[in-house]
């Protein structure tokens, strides 16, 4: 029996996981090609070891997010697979633009109104 999966209360942005698999990293890789091609429901992308899966651009919103993963093979002879969810990486590029802008402005506001 599994053990139970302990949850915490904290909200993430950009939820990470590992899996040690067994299959070969090769055979992964095409098996996510191969799923690509065979259906149209989603996107999937491959870079060298990079899988990447989004929704078709018909149905994109602006915080629509997508699925990377990354496949290598690990000391241990099996498959180290990578994941994260998150926003595509301009739409978070921007998210952190903008928090610099509100940031920076902030502080400027409060050093001209200390001045004064």
């Amino acid at each position: 029996m599994r053990a139970p999966v302990e949850l915490s209360n904290e909200v993430v942005l950009r939820p990470r996981f590992n899996r040690e698999l067994t299959t070969d990293p090769g055979e992964l890789l095409e098996l996510f090609e191969q799923v690509g091609r065979e259906q149209d429901s989603y996107v999937v992308t491959r870079v060298d070891d990079h899988v990447f899966i989004r929704f078709p651009r018909s149905d994109q919103h602006f915080w629509s997010p997508q699925l990377d993963l990354e496949i290598t093979p690990s000391e241990t002879g099996q498959t180290h697979l990578r994941g994260l969810f998150g926003p595509k990486p301009t739409v978070w590029t921007m998210f952190m633009f903008l928090h610099f802008v509100v940031a920076s402005l902030f502080i400027g506001f409060g050093a001209w109104a200390y001045s004064n």
